[in-house]
């Protein structure tokens, strides 16, 4: 145990990012955790005020428990679908393995390390979800201290059991990939092989709640008062039903034994996975760092043939996006991302059937010239919101690390290769943006005139918020991290300019349904102010980063 604790420190001491690391940029960093936390009150408000307000409809039937049981079942299904990535970073992708393998730790001081590394980090998820749901209802109901006392010992244990099985999924995976002489190109499908994995299992659970709930059935419970809908949750994730009971029969006898039998389950799982994981675990780590290559010799003419000039410009993007896709960590944080949306689209439609009446409506209207413009016009926010989530340009400089120094090396203007930088981030963009389309192309056909037009006036928004990345990095870059999870995955530049690109997406969105009549014109202005703001921006932060580099490499 002591040596679980030890260890347990030591990686969370690596991997936090104290303002004490860089003093220089401390009252940056003030100021800009500032700005952020005011940005997040209204957001905060707003969530506060819409739970208080569903609670008191739902108390109105007696069916109040409700919103802990359904998000208690939410959290616990986030917590598995991104427990996969989190899992997989912190066990197998982090640099740190093999330095610990000679240490005398038991297979199992690790492995509990990092889970606990990786529950830490699950805290957050949770926190943003429940923690609004058990301060509004233990407010409205007057709850008592048990009520607060369980719901901080929930709140501590929940993400325990989805994250033990995403684990375990992952370290099951693993296990088989590490065979072989492409070592390194199995830890990759072995990753995406464990998230198909995870929204299969996400997707048949949810096609089992909808499909054993009868509407006739549903209305009887409704009706029936008394919190019986909680019963439901049990169907979105098994298991959350009796956390719920926890917390609303906290001042009874019954409400005790389903905390005990929460805590059983909870501590059951955890020895399994233990165990499994002392079968398992080693098997997928134990030269983890090995990679595959070619050995073969070639004549002087090959050499010759195999070398060509190419622009500087062109070879650094090349560059970068050679790195993306060949290291595990960017690849599934960076490089993944822009082929999941169309999975979380298709994910309803084979989970729903039905919807598929709502999509033939849908091809019919997307034909409709009333409504191109203003479909058009949301297609800047879809773009937006793609572009700012997959990170690419809001860690550019981070990924570097402690070998930015080498960019002064490079015989090249830092100017270009920032460009480099900036133009991976675009294209991977684009290719989201592209396959989008194809998945609409696919399910409502809509004309080619249309497609044109969204994929044009998504450009400028891709720009701006890959440029907003850049600027965001150049400033506040993340270089001293020891692995390169912590360099993507616990990166808060990529919080900040996802954050951006939501609330500029909100806007245009906004502005779109507000002058529905005239979006078509309205959605092309925009386009074209985007494209202005592109270009000074992009003067201003080519302008600035030489001297901003300067500074960090000094």
């Amino acid at each position: 145990m002591n040596k679980y604790i030890s260890l347990t420190k030591v990686l969370f001491k690596n991997g936090s990012n104290s303002l004490t690391i860089d003093k220089k940029r401390r009252t940056k960093t003030v100021v800009l955790w500032t700005i952020l936390a005011a940005a997040f009150l209204p957001t905060i408000a707003l969530m506060f005020s819409f739970v208080s307000k569903a609670y008191d409809v739902l108390f109105e039937v007696n069916q109040q428990g409700l919103i802990l049981a359904l998000g208690i079942s939410f959290v616990c299904m986030f917590i598995f679908f991104f427990g996969i990535f989190y899992s997989q970073n912190v066990l197998y992708f982090a640099n740190d393995i093999e330095i610990l393998l000679p240490l005398p730790f038991k297979q199992s001081h690790i492995l509990g390390a990092k889970f606990t590394v990786a529950l830490f980090y699950e805290y957050l998820t949770e926190g943003i979800i429940l923690l609004p749901l058990l301060i509004v209802y233990g407010t409205k109901s007057n709850g008592s201290f048990l009520y607060y006392l369980y719901g901080i010992i929930l709140f501590l244990i929940l993400p325990i059991i989805p994250l033990s099985i995403a684990s375990f999924l992952i370290m099951l995976i693993m296990s088989f990939t590490n065979v072989g002489r492409h070592k390194d190109k199995l830890k990759v499908i072995g990753g995406v092989s464990a998230m198909f994995i995870a929204v299969g299992i996400n997707s048949w659970m949810q096609k089992i709640g909808m499909s054993t709930t009868n509407p006739d059935e549903m209305l009887k419970i409704l009706r029936s008062g008394n919190n019986s809908l909680i019963s439901i949750s049990n169907k979105i994730f098994p298991g959350s039903s009796i956390a719920t009971k926890a917390l609303i029969l906290n001042s009874s006898f019954q409400g005790f034994i389903n905390m005990l039998m929460f805590l059983g389950v909870t501590a059951a799982i955890v020895v399994v996975f233990l165990a499994l994981g002392e079968k398992l675990y080693f098997k997928g780590i134990v030269g983890i760092s090995e990679i595959s290559s070619k050995r073969e010799e070639i004549t002087s003419k090959e050499l010759v043939k195999s070398v060509s000039q190419n622009s500087s410009i062109k070879t650094l993007v090349i560059k970068e996006l050679k790195i993306l896709f060949r290291t595990p960590a960017y690849f599934m944080n960076c490089i993944l991302m822009n082929f999941l949306w169309p999975v979380f689209i298709l994910i309803p439609i084979f989970t729903q059937p039905e919807i598929m009446n709502n999509i033939r409506v849908t091809s019919i209207l997307v034909r409709d010239s009333k409504f191109m413009g203003l479909i058009a016009g949301l297609s800047i926010s879809a773009s937006l919101l793609l572009s700012s989530s997959n990170g690419i340009t809001a860690t550019a400089i981070s990924r570097e690390g402690k070998n930015l120094f080498i960019s002064k090396y490079i015989p090249v203007r830092y100017t270009i290769q920032l460009t480099a930088k900036l133009l991976s981030g675009i294209i991977m963009s684009i290719v989201a943006i592209l396959i989008m389309l194809l998945v609409g192309i696919i399910l409502i056909k809509p004309p080619v005139f249309l497609l044109l037009v969204i994929l044009f006036l998504s450009l400028p928004a891709i720009t701006f918020i890959s440029i907003i990345g850049i600027l965001i990095d150049l400033n506040f870059p993340k270089l001293n991290w020891d692995n390169e999870v912590k360099a993507v995955k616990q990166n808060f530049n990529v919080v900040i300019t996802l954050l951006i690109g939501m609330i500029t997406a909100a806007a245009i969105g906004f502005l779109i349904v507000k002058f529905e009549n005239y979006s078509f014109v309205v959605s092309i202005t925009l386009s074209l102010i985007l494209l202005i703001i592109d270009f000074i921006l992009y003067k201003f932060t080519m302008a600035k980063s030489i001297n901003i580099i300067q500074e960090i490499e000094s």
